[in-house]
Order: structure tokens, then sequence, then C-alpha cells
């Protein structure tokens, strides 16, 4: 059943930016105020709790497993440098919509999900967005949420590698400042916005903001014969969380990759004159 349109804007806004812990900068530029439904989902070509497809190191990977923990998601009006530069976490711009997600999306499941939380949006052209993967206080120092669980086989020239992962982004994740005089001038929250990704579109009354995540983009350039083996018999192998081998850093850069990960589009919606 749809969720009801008529909840008071202002009383939404705050509750969805009270749990991330950012002002809102939601109708600033004047245009009409709207309140939204937003779905995500994952790979459209999983099927049955599997995901197959071949990377571009040549490995056959089948995914059995592959969740995200979604914080928000956010659409920008402006087209504002990489999350990795020295700018604000909170980026230049304005902000056209944005939405409360909290939740552990399985990626293997290409149905669409109904967050439960409604967003807001104005009516000006939203043309990058940004996906939020935290919980909590996006520039806490500590954060022990698992972004990202993945199991599979992945196989390359008759060898096999059942592997497994956890991901996390806290202090293993930290950046090292390149200036000593600014500290504090690569923060933490900086690693948990992945952005630019590119959009184009007006956000319009009724509408539905659809988000699809393609785990299948992680793995683009692991090599998985350079992964740790941490058993024999059977053999596994594991990705470590954090940068100590090749394979876990391409791994995380996939994860917070700004292209041929996340699919971001807007819906006109079955009730769009509601």
């Amino acid at each position: 059943m749809k969720q009801s349109r008529k909840r008071a804007l202002g009383w939404l806004a705050g509750l969805v930016l009270s749990s991330i812990a950012i002002p809102s900068c939601i109708g600033s530029t004047g245009g009409d105020l709207l309140e939204f439904e937003a779905y995500v989902a994952g790979a459209q070509g999983a099927a049955n709790g599997q995901y197959t497809f071949s990377n571009d190191r040549g490995f056959e990977v089948t995914l059995s497993k592959a969740t995200l923990h979604l914080g928000a998601i956010y659409l920008n009006q402006s087209v504002p440098t990489s999350v990795s530069s020295d700018t604000s976490c909170a980026l230049a711009g304005i902000y056209v919509a944005e939405v409360f997600a909290g939740i552990d999306l399985d990626a293997l499941d290409p149905e669409p999900l109904l967050l439960p939380n409604l967003g807001v949006a104005n009516t000006d052209t939203a043309r990058t967005a940004e996906v939020w993967l935290s919980s909590g206080d996006i520039n806490a120092p500590s954060d022990p949420t698992v972004v990202a669980e993945v199991e599979g086989v992945a196989s390359k020239a008759g060898e096999e590698y059942p592997f497994s992962g956890r991901i996390t982004i806290s202090k293993n994740r930290a950046p090292v400042a390149t200036d000593p005089a600014l500290p504090g001038s690569k923060p933490i929250c900086k690693q948990r916005i992945v952005t630019p990704i590119s959009v184009e579109f007006t956000p319009t009354q009724g509408g539905e903001l659809h988000l699809r995540v393609d785990p299948a983009g992680w793995f683009g350039n692991v090599d998985f014969a350079e992964l740790e083996q941490v058993d024999q018999s059977p053999p596994h192998y594991e990705f470590q969380d954090d940068d100590s081998d090749a394979p876990s850093r391409n791994l995380y850069a996939g994860i917070r990759a700004n292209s041929g990960v996340y699919s971001i589009e807007w819906h006109a919606g079955a009730n769009a004159d509601d």
C-alpha cells in the first residue's frame, strides 16, 4: 500500500536529516516542495539468490551473498567535484532531494524494495547524486557497521577461488592528512559518501526515486588469485577489511565507484497527479 502523501514536510525533513546529522538545503532555491517514495533494488541479472558475471581480469564470478548498507540518498543541483578532494562532506551546491534509507540491501534481489521513509524534494533539476554508506553520524571517527558483505566463487583457467569478505568504513579507512597544518582536511566522512553519480531529471509530484545497485562493479578490477588463502581444505580465500592487499583495495574502491555500480532514476509513478 502506498504511504500517505499528507505527512507534514517540515516534520519529515527534520526526521530524515536528524538521522544523518547534516542541515537541510531542500527548498533553498525556491522550488515547490514535495514528498516522494523511494525504492532500492539489486542487480537485474541476479536470480534465485545468485549472480554470475565476468570481471575485467577474466574471472567468472558467482555471488551467493552481496549486501550493502545504505544510509541515505541525496540529489544535487550542481556537479560538484569528487568527495575525495579537499571539500566539505556536505558538498558545494544546492541539494534537490534527500531520503533516509537506513537498511541493508540485498544486492542479489532485483525486485524494488520500498524504503520505510518518505523523501523530500523540490522541483529543481538534479544533476548529480550521492549515496551515503553510513549508520548514524557520518562524521563519527569509528563506526562498526558492516557496509558490505560478500560471498561467492570465482574461477579462471580451471582454478576456483571460494571467497568471502566484510567491509567497514571506520578507523581502518581514515585517510592520512598530507598537510600537517590541516589535520582535518580529509575527514572520514568522505570515505562514506559515493559521489558524484551522474543523473539528469527533475522531481515531480507523485513521482518515485529508484536506486539500483549492481555488485558486479565492485569486483571489476579484482584479481582473485592474489587473495589471501585462509583455509586449505576446503580452500577458502578472504578479502581483508583494510588496504593490506590489492584485491581488498580494489573491492573497496569498487564499492565506492561513482559509475557502473549505482543507477538512480526518477519514475513518474502510477499516481503522478495525486
